[in-house]
C-alpha cells in the first residue's frame, strides 16, 4: 500500500470526521466531501450517548467498550474540548418484573467485565435528587458512560484534519463514481472531478443509494430519528451524565442529558423510530411525559426539534471494511455511530493505510449479507 494514498471520505458526520482525522495523521492526501454541511444529518439529531450496555452479542459489546476507551484516547490526543461529558448513566425499574430484568442485565455485563453495579433507592435519590424516581424496585449505575456534543466534536476533528493537510468540501454531493474494473478511481460532484486511491463511504443514511451506484446491495432499515432540545435550565445532574427512564413502564421510554450550556436533549423511542419523528405534537407529548420523572422540565420551551434518517443496517450492527466486490471502497455505516466513532477512526485508518485486517471488525463485514 502507498504510504500516502489519496483518500476521499464521503460524509462529514461523526464517523466520517473521525476517520478523516485518523487518516490525516497518516497521509496528507485526505479530502472530505459532504453533501451539505458537516454534522447536519443523523449526527445532529443523535442523542449521542456513549455506552456499551449491554449490546449483545459479546463481540458487539466488546467493540462498543473499545469505543469508550478510544474516545478517552481521542480526548487526550486533541488536547482540548471536544464536547465530551463523562459521568455515567443511571436507570431504574418500577415493577418487580422490571427489577428482575435489570438485575439480570447487570449480572451479564459484570460477567463481561463492564463497570456497572446495582444501587439502592436511597443511593439513587442521593446521586440525583432532581429526579422523581418513585417507585423504585431496583436501580443500576454504569460509570464508564458519557455523551458527546457533536456540534463541538465534529468541527474539532475536521479542524485537526485540515491542520494535518486535509481538505474539507461542503455542499459537495457525490453524483457519480468513476471505476476501472472493480476499483473505484474517483468521484464527480456538481463542481469537479476528483481522483482517489481509496474512497471511504461514510455517508450515513445516504450510503445505501451511493453503494447501489457501484453495484452493492446495501441492506438498511428505515429508521427515522428525532430528539428534542429545550431552552437552557439550571443544572439538573449532580453525578451522572445521562438518565434512562424505566423500560418497564408504558411508552414513551426516554433518555435525557444536559449540555454544559443548560439545554436538555431528550430522545424517546426505539431502533425503529423515535417519538417526535413525524409531528411537533409528538415531541411536546414526550416532554410532558418527561415531567413525571424530571419536574424541572415543566414549562420549558423547545429550542430545537432535530430529525433525521438514521443509518441502520438491516441486522442493527455496523457494516465496516472493504467489500470483496469493490476492494478499494471502504464502508463505514452504523447506528451507535457516536459510541463507535473514535474506535472506527482508529481501526479504519490501520486497515486503509497499513492494509491490516482487524479481527475485532470481522463480525461486521459487508460479506455477512452478500454471502447469504
Amino acid at each position: 500500500m502507498n504510504n500516502h494514498p489519496r483518500v476521499i471520505v464521503i460524509g462529514a458526520g461523526i464517523i466520517g470526521a473521525s476517520i478523516a482525522y485518523r487518516l490525516s495523521r497518516r497521509t496528507p492526501n485526505v479530502t472530505v466531501l459532504d453533501a451539505a454541511k458537516p454534522g447536519m444529518a443523523a449526527s445532529r439529531a443523535s442523542y449521542a450517548w456513549m455506552n456499551a450496555r449491554p449490546k449483545p452479542p459479546r463481540e458487539y459489546h466488546a467493540l462498543s467498550r473499545m469505543g469508550l476507551d478510544a474516545w478517552s484516547r481521542l480526548e487526550r490526543k486533541l488536547r482540548g474540548d471536544i464536547g465530551i461529558t463523562w459521568g455515567g448513566e443511571v436507570r431504574w425499574a418500577a415493577t418487580d418484573d422490571g427489577a428482575a430484568e435489570l438485575r439480570d442485565e447487570v449480572a451479564l455485563m459484570q460477567s463481561w467485565g463492564y463497570p456497572i453495579r446495582m444501587i439502592n433507592a436511597d443511593e439513587l435519590r442521593s446521586m440525583e435528587p432532581a429526579l422523581a424516581a418513585d417507585p423504585i424496585t431496583a436501580a443500576a449505575y454504569g460509570d464508564a458512560e458519557g455523551h458527546v456534543d457533536n456540534s463541538i466534536a465534529i468541527p474539532a476533528l475536521l479542524g485537526a484534519a485540515i491542520r494535518n493537510g486535509g481538505t474539507v468540501k461542503v455542499d459537495s454531493p457525490v453524483d457519480e463514481f468513476f471505476r476501472d474494473g472493480d476499483q473505484v478511481t474517483g468521484v464527480r460532484t456538481p463542481t469537479e472531478e476528483l481522483t482517489a486511491d481509496i474512497v471511504v463511504l461514510a455517508a450515513g443514511y445516504s450510503t445505501k443509494d451511493l453503494a447501489a451506484s457501484v453495484g452493492l446491495t446495501y441492506p438498511q432499515i428505515e429508521s427515522p430519528g428525532a430528539t428534542v432540545v429545550t431552552e437552557p435550565i439550571d443544572p439538573i445532574f449532580q453525578t451522572v451524565a445521562a438518565v434512562h427512564t424505566p423500560g418497564d413502564l408504558p411508552d414513551p421510554q426516554m433518555n435525557f442529558r444536559q449540555f454544559p450550556d443548560g439545554r436538555v436533549q431528550v430522545h424517546g423511542g426505539t431502533h425503529f423510530g423515535s417519538v417526535g419523528d413525524t409531528s411537533v405534537e409528538d415531541a411536546e407529548w414526550m416532554l410532558s411525559e418527561l415531567e413525571k420523572f424530571l419536574p424541572a422540565i415543566k414549562g420549558v420551551a423547545i429550542d430545537e426539534w432535530r430529525r433525521a434518517m438514521r443509518p441502520m443496517p438491516a441486522d442493527g450492527f455496523p457494516i465496516i471494511g472493504f467489500p470483496s466486490a469493490t476492494p478499494n471502497l471502504y464502508l463505514a455505516t452504523m447506528h451507535s455511530g457516536v459510541t463507535l466513532a473514535a474506535i472506527t477512526g482508529e481501526l479504519a485508518a490501520m486497515e486503509i493505510i497499513d492494509g491490516a485486517r482487524s479481527d475485532e471488525l470481522d463480525p461486521f463485514r459487508y460479506e455477512r449479507f452478500s454471502d447469504g
